[in-house]
């Protein structure tokens, strides 16, 4: 009696894990295909909010932790209610920009999109705010061994993530809108200065 041999399939979870993984990278990339597929793929929606939720948390744990840090005051508790904070700052502040960035750049530009098409690279593309998980992890004091201070190290990733992001944003606008590159900065210099608006205004109510 001859034995078959049975293969078993990964199970769903870990396929959808797997690309939205290949999509992260794709986007951390500029990988200008995997940004076009992002804006016709309506069955990436939901990974792009969770990617966006995530990244923000990540940012939220990072910031809290370089406070606290800054400011010797250093609590389970207030590490947790400062990330959740930021995290749900960070997703509004997202929601804001990519509204903004979407009116901004078919209203006054011509850009031909729809929301979601350019909302779902957007919020890809905040993932190398994950690098702020990093701030979090005491490893300056362990590879400099003191040599550097601490808030060097946390100073250096956070300037590196905040310009990855921004070149990330800027790459999507103009992929995902046609645009050239100054509408593209023009854009965004007005996008900005809209959501630094309505930030300053939140801030002072």
């Amino acid at each position: 009696m001859s034995k078959m041999s049975v293969q078993t399939e990964p199970p769903a979870s870990k396929l959808q894990l797997g690309l939205m993984w290949s999509r992260i990278k794709k986007a951390s990339r500029l990988d200008p295909q995997g940004v076009l597929e992002l804006k016709t793929d309506t069955t990436a929606t939901g990974q792009a909010v969770a990617v966006l939720v995530l990244a923000a948390l990540a940012y939220g744990i990072g910031y809290t932790a370089q406070t606290q840090f800054q400011g010797h005051d250093l609590s389970i508790y207030g590490i947790i209610v400062g990330s959740l904070a930021n995290t749900v700052t960070v997703c509004f502040a997202a929601f804001v920009w990519s509204a903004t960035a979407f009116l901004v750049g078919t209203k006054l530009f011509q850009g031909k999109t729809g929301y979601w098409e350019l909302a779902r690279p957007l919020f890809f593309a905040a993932s190398p705010f994950f690098l702020f998980l990093l701030i979090a992890v005491p490893i300056s004091p362990i590879i400099f061994q003191g040599s550097v201070p601490v808030y060097w190290y946390q100073g250096i990733i956070a300037v590196a993530a905040v310009a990855w992001l921004f070149l990330s944003q800027v790459f999507v606008l103009k992929q995902v809108m046609g645009l050239n590159l100054r509408r593209t900065i023009l854009t965004v210099a007005v996008g900005l200065l809209i959501l630094a608006f309505i930030g300053i205004q939140f801030g002072t109510a």
